[in-house]
């Protein structure tokens, strides 16, 4: 009885719009939630593309330099103050900065007379970072006085140049990674007239870092009871900056006379750009489903409008306000169920493409649709809809009260 004096002012163009409308926009916005939440895992691996690229920056070496530490042993090499520190922290193109720490005492290293590189022997050097900026997953990475094991990282370079440069050249075996890392080395320390023996082995290769890296904590130990230096100034700096292609960073760098090679920010404005467009995507979702709420609260009020005659009768035969909104109410439930059923196709489709491509680029552990997507765009849509129900009921009570 209700539902039929009601229907006649409905128009079908005005819910075919808010129909299209709120069903793009919600493609869109469960779509933007579905990438992140499948590429959610390459955010957080540290050997990922997509973290937050390293800019390494050293002082120039120059021939006066080469010839004045050839002269005299005590000439200061061209290190960072940390005046220039400091002064790199506060610049507006930059979102972090942390330095190396260097070794000042000697280090050798050697491998057991019965193992697989059996009398190995070589003087090296060790550097650290802050754990935060070791690109290489570990979830060891930590070294405590008393262990008698030091995890090492060898820059992916070095594994590169001995199996295509020195293996081919005198017909040595190759390397792979996980073959390096079963290799075990002895290492002794020494400076201060004390010497100290310790284990380590390869964990992994840093694609970033060129050095070998060592726990920051073993480093800030050596230094303090076996180096010359318990603090020794920095010879290289990391930088994060809020834009790697920033024309200031590079003025910046090069009106201080530092030194970055430029090839390892080839990915950098690709990166950015990706952000930007995801960030795009994510506000149009938002914008096009505004409009289409906004469109849907038109509709009902001017819906609510030219039935105002039939509602105020329908209360006047003794019809309640709860009976009266509940054909209202039933109409933009299924309205909004049948919009966020139809949107999981093109989503689908959406996520079937990018999945498949992401695939090829070796990330296969996606989240499971219903989990990551399903129920958040359907919370999305009860939230939509309870307060599209208040927003009826208000309306018809206000209408009932004037008459």
């Amino acid at each position: 009885m209700i539902w039929k004096v009601l229907r006649n002012n409905i128009k079908p163009g005005q819910l075919a719009g808010t129909f299209l409308g709120i069903m793009l926009g919600l493609t869109i916005l469960m779509g933007a939630l579905s990438f992140y939440l499948d590429v959610k895992p390459i955010f957080d691996d540290k050997e990922s593309f997509w973290k937050d690229e390293y800019i390494i920056i050293n002082k120039k070496i120059e021939l006066t330099d080469t010839y004045q530490q050839i002269n005299d042993e005590n000439t200061e090499k061209p290190l960072f103050s940390k005046e220039e520190i400091e002064d790199l922290k506060k610049q507006p193109f930059v979102k972090d900065v942390a330095q190396f720490s260097n070794c000042s005492f000697m280090i050798s290293a050697s491998t057991s007379n019965d193992g697989p590189l059996a009398g190995f022997y070589t003087d090296l050097f060790f550097e650290a970072v802050p754990d935060e900026y070791v690109d290489v997953n570990y979830k060891d990475w930590k070294w405590k006085e008393n262990d008698e094991f030091v995890p090492a990282i060898l820059p992916k370079t070095y594994l590169n140049l001995y199996n295509f440069g020195f293996a081919q050249s005198q017909n040595l075996p190759q390397v792979s990674e996980e073959g390096a890392g079963l290799v075990k080395f002895n290492i002794v320390i020494q400076g201060k007239g004390k010497r100290q023996k310790f284990e380590t082995r390869i964990v992994g290769f840093s694609e970033r870092i060129n050095t070998i890296l060592v726990p920051k904590s073993f480093v800030d130990w050596g230094n303090e009871n076996y180096g010359e230096d318990p603090n020794p100034r920095p010879g290289r700096i990391i930088i994060i900056a809020k834009d790697p292609s920033s024309p200031e960073l590079f003025k910046y760098i090069e009106d201080h006379n530092y030194d970055l090679n430029k090839s390892e920010l080839s990915n950098s404005k690709a990166l950015a750009f990706l952000k930007i467009i995801i960030t795009i995507v994510l506000i149009i979702g938002l914008i096009i489903i505004a409009l289409a709420f906004s469109l849907m609260i038109i509709s009902i009020q001017l819906l609510l409008h030219r039935n105002n005659e039939n509602i105020s009768k329908l209360n006047i035969l003794g019809y309640s306000l709860k009976e009266i909104s509940k054909p209202y109410q039933i109409l933009v439930i299924i309205l909004f169920l049948i919009t966020f059923l139809t949107s999981l196709i093109p989503l689908s489709i959406f996520r079937n493409f990018y999945s498949s491509n992401l695939v090829l680029l070796g990330y296969e552990n996606f989240n499971k649709i219903l989990l990551s997507v399903m129920s958040p765009g359907f919370v999305f849509i009860i939230i939509i809809v309870l307060l599209l129900i208040i927003m009826i009921r208000n309306s018809i009570r206000r209408i009932i009260s004037k008459n």
